[in-house]
């Protein structure tokens, strides 16, 4: 009879995944990600640098990992959307999902320093096109729900300024700084402007 189970092996080496990835996660949220060094990691994660080097041989590596987490992490969070947004008219799921960001960016303020060095990070301007490629198709499937009316290139244009636009969002949250005040404003804002570019472009009976 088999069994689906992790070796003891691999069981160690993904606990050493999860324990770098979030000492990387602590020391950009405390430091930014200029502080990032895989000596820094190592020293956080109290394990040996010969462990890291086989996974990340830079920070750049380091950095590419925790957009391939957030990817996976956040993708979760937009299938739970989805599932509520048949219910739900496409504006309230444009409400609820800056709403959901806002709050994933202030449970981990990690994400604001590595948007900032995604933007800063020329090495890495490959992997952040692959993420914003992942994330409009994406959000398409979820405006598609409400009713995007638009296809072929013209969905493609649209959903890549859509998730460019929340892409700011995040970014502004994580400049906020926890404020509250500040982060409702930006919520409110955003979703002016979210909800006057789709106005067009959606069915008039999902209104």
């Amino acid at each position: 009879m088999k069994f689906d189970r992790e070796s003891p092996q691999q069981m160690r080496s993904k606990e050493r995944v999860e324990t770098v990835l979030k000492a990387t996660q602590e020391i950009i949220a405390e430091r930014g990600y200029s502080a990032l060094s895989l000596s820094a990691v190592c020293e956080r994660a109290n394990i040996k640098q010969t462990s890291i080097y086989r996974y990340w041989p830079n920070q750049t590596a380091l950095l590419v990992s925790l957009i391939s987490f957030f990817e996976d992490d956040f993708n979760r969070q937009i299938k739970l959307l989805e599932e509520e947004a048949f219910d739900m008219p496409w504006k309230e799921v444009q409400k609820v999902l800056l709403l959901n960001l806002s709050d994933y960016c202030s449970k981990n303020p990690w994400v604001y320093g590595g948007l900032a060095a995604v933007r800063a990070e020329l090495g890495i301007a490959e992997r952040h096109e692959q993420t914003l490629v992942f994330f409009a198709t994406r959000y398409a499937h979820l405006l598609k729900i409400g009713g995007f009316a638009v296809r072929g290139e013209e969905e493609a244009a649209v959903s890549r300024t859509y998730v460019l636009l929340l892409d700011s969002f995040m970014f502004a949250v994580g400049r906020a700084d926890g404020a509250p005040k500040v982060i409702d404003t930006i919520i409110n804002e955003y979703y002016d402007v979210l909800t006057s570019y789709l106005e067009s472009k959606m069915q008039k009976n999902n209104a």
